[in-house]
């Protein structure tokens, strides 16, 4: 089964009267949405390299006019000229896993909220990750089901960070680990 794509960038180039368009490397957040952002272009190798010129302010339509910039330094963009303003569209990925390890419930908060520490595994046996910090998670079976029998402290769980729908989105850690598990003889 054959997918099809849809050029965006060359409908824009068909439909547009206004062809400035450039590609920038994002170097810092100026204010809100707004960026500095110097000109780059390609080697012969494919590799990026910056472009004598001016830096350029540009604004990041993804990120609303109000709100703390989050595009790291470095994050490169395609910026298009629309009415000598300069724009780019640069969003963070959808909410989605962003990390997962294996925790160790410390303290439980109540309400399904547990605190744990991260984990690694050395010698066959896991142990506190060197400079665990407490870190804040959500039962998803808890949420899901009520109150119940809580997570024991002790417990290893399966860790996963996601961002939530914020602006700037916020990194979440949930774990699901069922509270009413049911035994045969």
């Amino acid at each position: 089964m054959s997918q099809t794509h849809y050029d965006a960038l060359g409908h824009w180039a068909e439909a547009s009267a206004c062809q400035g368009s450039q590609l920038v490397r994002i170097l810092s957040c100026q204010q809100y949405n707004r960026y500095l952002a110097h000109p780059i272009g390609f080697t012969s190798d494919g590799s990026t390299l910056l472009l004598s010129g001016a830096d350029l302010s540009v604004t990041n339509l993804a990120e609303p006019a109000n709100a703390a910039g989050t595009v790291p330094a470095n994050t490169d963009a395609l910026a298009i000229d629309a009415g000598g303003r300069w724009i780019v569209f640069v969003r963070n990925a959808a909410p989605s896993l962003a990390v997962g390890f294996v925790g160790k419930v410390m303290t439980v908060a109540g309400s399904a909220h547990y605190i744990v520490h991260e984990q690694v595994l050395q010698n066959g046996a896991y142990h506190d990750k060197a400079g665990a910090a407490d870190i804040s998670a959500d039962n998803l079976a808890e949420l899901t089901l009520g109150p119940g029998a809580a997570v024991d402290v002790g417990t290893f769980v399966s860790l996963q960070g996601i961002l939530d729908g914020g602006s700037p989105p916020t990194l979440r850690y949930v774990f699901d680990h069922p509270l009413y598990a049911k035994y045969l003889n």
